[in-house]
Order: C-alpha cells, then structure tokens, then sequence
C-alpha cells in the first residue's frame, strides 16, 4: 500500500523534508508518495513543488491552505514544518480531518500548546509523530545499546554541554525571538530529547539562563533582533536517580566546544557530536585501570545491536560503529529514517518512535531551565507537563489558556 501525503511549510525545513524523501526513493524503501505541498507564501510552495518534481520525479499540487488540500486529495498523513507557533492550530485541523500527523519539533510553540496537540491525536484516533532527528543518527543508536547492554556500568552521570555560533544568525532570524520559539527551546528539544533515550526519563530540571546577544548578524550582513535566551546552564535528576550537567551556548566565540558523555561506575561513554560520524569513545575499567576499547571491541560488547532496515540502507551497514558521508546527505538521510518510522506507525498501527507524549517531554524539560529560573528554584517534570510551572511560557501566548 502507498501512502498519500502532504507537506504544509515550504521554507527552509520544508525542502529539507524534500530532500529526506529523495533518500527514501533512493533506498528503495519509500512507502508514501507526496501528493500536495502547501505555504503561506504561494512562491515557496511552487519552489518546493519544483524541488519535488526534480528529486521525486512526480510534482505535487500546490494548495493555499490545508483545507483545500485535504479537499483534493485524500491524504493518509502529513507532514508539518512551519513555524512552531502554527503548529497548534494546523495539527489540530488535520487530526480532525482524520489524517495522521508528523510536526518538526519542538511539537509547538509551548507545553500547554502541545497538551492540546496529544489530546487531539488521542481523541482522533489518528497518529502524531514528531520529527527528532538527533535520536537516529546511528551512533547515537549504537550510544544507546551499549548503555542498555551495561558496558559503561550504572550510569550515574550525563553531561550535555556545547558553545558555538558566536554573534551570528543561527539558521534563520526567528530562532532568535521569544515568541516564535527561541534558539534554546528550537535547539534544546534535540538534547532533552537524548537524555531521556539514553538514560531514561527524568524528573526533576534546575537552571540559570541569559541573553548574550539582544541582535544577531545575518548572512546577508542584516542585523536581526533577538530577545531569546542563548545560554542556558542547569542540571536535570532521572527517575534512576543519575544527575546530568547541562548546558548550552548559543554566543560562545572562540574555540567551539562539544561534549556529550554518559559516565557509569563501569567506565565512561564520550558521544561525538550528531551528524558527523565519528566514532564513540569507549572507556572501560578493569581491575582499577581505564581501558579504552577499538570499534570493534565496542561492538563486541553489544552484540544485539542492529540498526532498522531503512537506517542500514541508507547509512550503509546494519552494524556501525563510524560513517564518513557530506554533512546534506547525512542530514537527509536522518530526516528520511523519521518519515520511515512515520509511514511504518500509519501501516503497522503501532505508535510512531517520538509519539506526541515523548515529544511534550522533551519541550518541558528544555522550558524546564526557564521556568525553573523564574521560580528560583528546582521544578518537576510532573509540573511543567501539567502547567504549574510554566510563568515563562504564559509570556509567549497572546492569550493565557486554562490548563
């Protein structure tokens, strides 16, 4: 069976969505066929249309507004990569049109807004999936095994720290404003979302958090406004009581830092950064010494790990420790692995990877950091999903919805 779809956003994220389908059609493993795209802005729709045509052989039908898609075509799924702000309200009237639903994290603009997005699907009976990418890349699968597999030991501490960017744009001028969503929570939701699939759920978020940067530079030479917080620094206690040290530098310059690690009583587990290949560093203690253990060795130590037949197929191996690939195509292929997963939660009828409920988490815990620096103190998990905890997020709407 082939799946109909729509894609609603054109921009930016919207053609790279494009490009993940390609890989898919590539792979051979593409289940789906996009049958319409839409935009606000009638020129980028007819831009991603032609990119379509070009890259999937087949050119959808470009509509105004969902509604007259939904009209003309019979759509199974689709797929949104528009501002988080209109995810609300386009999720909710596709799920109510009875059509199954992937959105770009972070799942909306906030916690309450993505309440209403879950209990829509629930209430639907229809699929929400959201597009996590960072999860899927295969060393981070191969990150996840060996924890699973006990080769560090029991975890007892994460450590998610990075600086980079500088006084610069990041991607696009709207990343940087509170409302639209803001650099921390767009590129935080990544991370969260990675704690919690290494290590488990987590309970309870602390931070501290500043605007480095009140205007950014564009690549056009343009100064932007920015009012969103790009440094965030915090901790975060999981339900198996290890601790994570986070933090997040969206103004760093000079020397750029990356560290991801998973430290166990066992031995240490260093992360490359996403989308890059590397290969992971695998530490292991023995009779008192740090051992550091080879591609192999690693593999050795967790020998159930197979990655997904669309994953092998598009990163070339069921069972990788390192890749070497251009930045664009690992970029696709990740995007590619979600509309995968998506298209198989729609046939199988099962939940997709990151349902609406794992994507909600991820978006409290990184507005987690926020909230809790408000409050000055610690908040729960429990509160942030439930709206107790959320005067930062109260901001952002224009009108304050009951919880």
């Amino acid at each position: 069976m082939t799946l109909s779809f729509g894609l609603f956003g054109c921009g930016v994220m919207g053609q790279r969505h494009i490009k993940g389908m390609a890989k898919l059609r590539q792979a051979g493993c593409m289940r789906f066929s996009l049958e319409g795209v839409c935009d606000l802005i009638p020129s980028s729709a007819e831009r991603a249309a032609d990119l379509a045509a070009a890259l999937l052989g087949k050119r959808p039908r470009v509509f105004a507004s969902f509604a007259e898609m939904r009209a003309a075509i019979p759509l199974d799924g689709i797929s949104i990569t528009t501002l988080p702000d209109a995810h609300l309200d386009l999720g909710i009237e596709a799920l109510q049109a009875g059509v199954h639903v992937m959105v770009e994290k972070p799942i909306a603009l906030t916690v309450r807004q993505g309440r209403r997005l879950v209990d829509a699907a629930r209430q639907a009976g229809r699929k929400l999936a959201v597009a996590e990418n960072y999860r899927r890349d295969p060393i981070n699968r191969l990150a996840k095994a060996l924890i699973d597999a006990g080769a560090i030991g029991r975890p007892f501490l994460a450590v998610q720290a990075s600086s980079g960017s500088g006084e610069f744009v990041v991607i696009t001028p709207w990343r940087h404003l509170r409302r639209k969503c803001g650099i921390v929570v767009d590129m935080g939701v990544h991370y969260t979302d990675l704690l919690e699939y290494f290590l488990g759920p987590i309970e309870a978020v602390m931070g501290m958090n500043a605007l480095v940067d009140a205007e950014r530079k564009g690549a056009d030479g343009a100064r932007y406004p920015a009012d969103a917080e790009d440094l965030s620094v915090g901790a975060v206690r999981f339900k198996s009581g290890a601790l994570g040290n986070w933090m997040l530098s969206m103004a760093g310059r000079g020397a750029g830092y990356f560290h991801r690690a998973v430290y166990g009583d066992g031995g240490s587990l260093v992360i490359p950064m996403d989308r890059t290949g590397q290969p992971l560093q695998l530490t292991v203690r023995r009779d008192g010494s740090d051992v550091p253990l080879s591609e192999a060795e690693q593999l050795a130590l967790a020998p159930d790990f197979v990655l997904d037949p669309a994953t092998a197929a598009l990163f070339g191996g069921e069972r990788l420790s390192s890749y070497r690939m251009e930045f664009a195509d690992i970029d696709a292929n990740l995007i590619a692995i979600e509309y995968d997963d998506f298209a198989s939660a729609i046939l199988e009828d099962r939940p997709p990877e990151v349902d609406g409920v794992a994507g909600l988490r991820s978006l409290a815990l990184v507005y987690g950091f926020l909230e809790a620096d408000r409050l000055g103190r610690p908040v729960s998990l429990e509160d942030l999903l439930s709206g107790k905890a959320s005067n930062y997020q109260d901001e952002l709407e224009d009108v304050v919805e009951p919880s």
